[in-house]
């Protein structure tokens, strides 16, 4: 294998657990899981959706989203309701705990995204998100 493959392969191990630490270190600041996290800002883009929805758009397997759904719900940061159209469809939305939540993640990802990006142009940063979408797509398509 060249050396130039063997640093990119080691270099995107490196930033995905380092961002991942990252990640879970400044969650822990505010007392919340990484994954309750993430589903709280998509709930919040999108509030009342299903909870199959939530696994489709966050490429996690439905039984997560149960497990986290229901401590979130536990914790008052959600409740889920029976659609009034589809009684089949039950539907998860934020609780105004949530939506504070939510915004205490913004803040501590925003103190995240500054430290990680000091030093790095707005331009450059736009290439980089076109190539990390790019790399992602390969990595998706192998799946």
């Amino acid at each position: 294998m060249d050396t130039l493959n063997i640093e990119d392969w080691e270099l995107l191990a490196q930033v995905s657990q380092v961002y991942r630490g990252l990640s879970d270190a400044f969650m822990n600041q505010i007392d919340m899981h990484r994954a309750q996290a993430t589903l709280l800002c998509r709930l919040y883009l999108q509030d009342g959706m299903t909870q199959s929805e939530i696994a489709e758009q966050l490429a996690i397997q439905g039984a997560s989203v149960t497990s986290i759904v229901q401590r979130m719900e536990e914790a008052g940061l959600v409740v889920r309701h029976r659609d009034v159209e589809d009684n089949r469809l039950v539907r998860v939305y934020l609780t105004p705990e949530g939506r504070k939540r939510e915004r205490a993640i913004t803040e501590q990802f925003a103190k995240l995204e500054g430290a990680i990006f000091d030093g790095i142009g707005t331009q450059e940063r736009e290439q980089l998100r076109q190539m990390l979408r790019q790399v992602l797509k390969n990595m998706t398509s192998l799946t």
